[in-house]
């Protein structure tokens, strides 16, 4: 990795950070502090956050993502 690669400017990964950072606060997640069940939820709402909001922009239906925490069938 170049030095131009590490300090360029990534619109998507901004994104989606941002979108984490808001889910952690929605939801009162202290990263360092949280169990890994609390980890995993906060990752799998970001996610899904993440994949609506890239939807949107994207003008693609928001049917098209997947539900968050999908059960499986028995």
């Amino acid at each position: 990795m170049t030095a131009k690669n590490y300090f360029e400017r990534d619109p998507e990964r901004e994104t989606f950070c941002r979108i984490f950072y808001q889910t952690c606060r929605r939801f009162h997640v202290t990263w360092s502090a949280a169990s890994p069940e609390v980890k995993a939820f906060a990752e799998e709402a970001t996610h899904v956050a993440y994949e609506q909001d890239k939807a949107r922009r994207n003008g693609a239906p928001l049917e098209s993502v997947k539900p968050f925490f999908v059960e499986p069938a028995c």
